[in-house]
């Protein structure tokens, strides 16, 4: 959803920082709020180099909270206190202070390299959960539990918890994870999904301990 002002807010946000929650209040008063703004997602990508897919929502719409470079897909959920770093201090130099490798400090002309992160399609990142600048994808229905730090790459429909994160569980059993993703229903439109809304609301089986073993050698 855009609204006609669209074009006008998109300029008045990149005039500088003071004003820019208020521009994104504005926004998401027009257009029906994070979920459907698709402004907000215009702003995000050119401004902050966070590219968010249709219906997500929550704190990839945090500035800062997610690093540039990152990629989110499509019914995705995000506590607003979930963090996902695209770039560490660099531990190889004589000193890790902002003005050695920092060029926006005046002190340096060195360029940052950012890490590609790529977050799925009906994704949960729960409350405090860290993605660090070593991870590069998390795999489309997974679960990053509250407080997880994760250090790895996430399977797609794996559950992880705890600090080093590690996959507890898988939502479903490795049939059906197969079929989910060969079926890709994120890609439908909410108003398309509705006619099959009783699929939605209706549990499938989790996955015994054979399907997590065969899952994580695989």
């Amino acid at each position: 959803m855009r609204h006609p002002t669209s074009s006008a807010m998109l300029r008045l946000y990149g005039r500088g920082t003071a004003g820019r929650a208020v521009v994104r209040r504005m926004v998401n008063r027009f257009e029906g709020g994070e979920i459907y703004s698709d402004t907000l997602r215009d702003i995000f990508r050119q401004y902050h180099r966070v590219d968010v897919g249709a219906y997500t929502h929550g704190g990839c719409f945090v500035p800062h909270a997610f690093g540039p470079g990152t990629t989110i897909g499509r019914y995705t959920s995000i506590a607003r206190s979930a963090f996902a770093a695209t770039l560490d201090h660099p531990t190889h130099l004589k000193g890790m202070h902002g003005f050695f490798f920092n060029p926006e400090l005046g002190l340096t002309d060195a360029e940052r390299h950012y890490s590609p992160l790529e977050i799925g399609s009906d994704v949960w990142l729960g409350h405090n959960s860290v993605i660090s600048a070593s991870v590069s994808t998390i795999g489309h229905g997974a679960v990053i539990g509250a407080g997880a730090v994760v250090f790895k790459d996430v399977p797609p429909y794996a559950v992880v918890v705890g600090n080093p994160g590690r996959v507890v569980r898988y939502r479903c059993e490795p049939e059906t994870i197969a079929e989910l993703l060969a079926e890709r229903w994120w890609e439908r439109d909410v108003t398309d999904l509705g006619r099959d809304l009783d699929a939605f609301s209706e549990p499938f089986a989790p996955a015994r301990d054979a399907g997590v073993q065969h899952l994580r050698s695989s």
